[in-house]
């Protein structure tokens, strides 16, 4: 089985950078102990732009991922302070240093 990441780009509304922060916070904490999850990561770029990166062991970890009812909860709080619909695509990785393909 491959494993399967999650890249995505984020935009938040001007002056809800913290607040999307916050957002970002508890969604994190929301899927820490789920199945299958290796990596969850949000990075902030310029402006009001944020970069998300996540890595599950496989499809079944990536199907299963935000189905708890605290991170349906955090996530709901999400769309309050997005500018614009995230863009995400689902990936495989190739080759990556730092872990196991």
């Amino acid at each position: 089985m491959s494993k399967v990441s999650m890249v995505g780009k984020i935009t938040c509304k001007d002056g809800e950078g913290d607040a999307m922060e916050a957002v970002f916070a508890d969604m994190a904490a929301a899927c820490k102990d789920e199945s299958g999850l290796e990596i969850y990561s949000y990075h902030r770029g310029d402006e009001n732009t944020y970069w998300f990166f996540a890595l599950m062991t496989d499809q079944e970890a990536m199907k299963g991922h935000g189905q708890n009812d605290a991170m349906k909860q955090a996530m709901a709080a999400f769309g309050s302070v997005m500018a614009a619909p995230p863009e995400m695509h689902v990936t495989t990785p190739v080759v990556a240093n730092g872990f196991d393909c």
